[in-house]
């Protein structure tokens, strides 16, 4: 990413009638660990771009926050706002630890007939990601595998909230595409349980998909798998932030660029 293009960024989110939410921030993975934020004061605009979800839509990871939830400039949502036809009226509303309950209880403000896209990364503070993560990276293999199982064993529940969601989404903006992303594996199959972690953000994904096909017409799912193949933690070209940064386990600008570029080729 250009310098040209992270001021542009910041110069879209200073000008744009942003949406943002507030939260309480705690521990040391903050973007999986924190609770949903709540809305500021909905701004007398209406959303033609509405970025929805986690810290992974806020772009925990990119740097240089803007708010309580973590927005980054050099989040896959402040890209998009930057688009053509977006600027003027963009809803940045993901948050450090939303889950897809807060997500609509929270963030959906805004959204009417003119809001024209809507993208959403959600799930894995439902699943308890960080627990996953942190049990097999600091674990043995036995807890590594029981955090997945026990993370696994929520997938039925996300699934019905997800379907929930979308409704919702719907009926809020009832014009717009939804583009409903996957998550990237996280770790470079040389590190010791990584095929563990890895199955289990599988498993997550194939859940989201799931849902999205069902919700029919307007509805698609967007995975990154597949972009960021080869550069988990541990590989030569990480896009993934690495322990003990705060941020672990979120994409890195790089990776934010793949999101991106990954929704963009859905649209």
């Amino acid at each position: 990413m250009t310098t040209l293009s992270r001021t542009r960024r910041l110069t879209t989110l200073a000008s744009a009638s942003i949406l943002v939410a507030s939260a309480t921030l705690f521990g040391a993975l903050p973007a999986m660990a924190a609770p949903g934020g709540q809305p500021g004061p909905p701004s007398a605009d209406k959303a033609a771009y509405a970025a929805l979800g986690d810290s992974y839509a806020a772009g925990v990871g990119g740097g240089d926050y803007l708010d309580a939830c973590l927005t980054s400039p050099n989040g896959y949502a402040a890209d998009l706002a930057s688009d053509p036809g977006l600027t003027v009226h963009a809803s940045l509303r993901g948050c450090v630890g939303a889950t897809v309950d807060d997500v609509v209880a929270t963030q959906l403000d805004g959204l009417d007939l003119r809001t024209r896209l809507v993208t959403l990364t959600v799930g894995a503070n439902d699943l308890g990601l960080d627990t996953v993560t942190t049990a097999c990276l600091l674990g043995t293999v036995e807890q590594c595998a029981a955090a997945v199982a026990a993370a696994q064993a929520n997938l039925p529940v996300l699934a019905s909230d997800l379907a929930a969601a979308l409704a919702a989404i719907r009926t809020a903006a009832p014009k717009a595409d939804v583009l409903v992303t996957g998550y990237p594996l996280l770790l470079d199959p040389a590190i010791p349980q990584a095929g563990i972690v890895n199955s289990g953000v599988v498993a997550l994904n194939a859940v989201i998909q799931g849902v999205v096909t069902a919700a029919g017409p307007g509805f698609e799912y967007v995975d990154v798998t597949a972009a960021f193949a080869g550069h988990g933690i541990g590989s030569a070209a990480p896009w993934i932030v690495a322990p003990p940064s705060p941020d672990a386990f979120h994409p890195n600008p790089a990776g934010y660029d793949a999101y991106a570029a990954a929704i963009r080729a859905a649209r």
